[in-house]
């Protein structure tokens, strides 16, 4: 598909963000069907692999978020927007990270930030 058309660019972008979304939910639903069969040792610890599946349900949990915030820009029209700039983030990036809210130029002083205050 040729991404010179907006309106088909959009259409496959939000089809990608709910199938991302459909599979996020899907993964968190198993977790927590999961986590009811939690056996708890006799000492009162939980087995290791809860740490685990915590972090993991906390990734999910802000990937369920960025991917709510990528559908809701686009029913807003502001889609491939650049939320620190209001420049356009490029398709090529939005093809790899349909969810980001920075192009590429405000990502990288964001992550030197980043890195400046770890």
């Amino acid at each position: 598909m040729a991404l010179g058309n907006p309106v088909d660019l959009s259409v496959t972008i939000e089809e990608r963000l709910l199938r991302e979304r459909k599979a996020v939910v899907s993964r968190m639903q198993s977790m927590a069907e999961g986590a009811l069969d939690l056996e708890i040792d006799i000492d009162g610890v939980p087995p290791s692999s809860y740490n685990r599946d915590e972090a993991l349900n906390v990734m999910l949990s802000s990937r369920l978020a960025e991917i709510d915030g990528a559908l809701e820009r686009l029913a807003a029209g502001n889609y491939g927007t650049c939320s620190s700039c209001s420049g356009t983030i490029p398709p090529r990036r939005l093809e790899a990270l349909p969810f980001a809210t920075l192009c590429v130029s405000c990502q990288s002083v964001a992550d030197k930030r980043v890195k400046r205050y770890a």
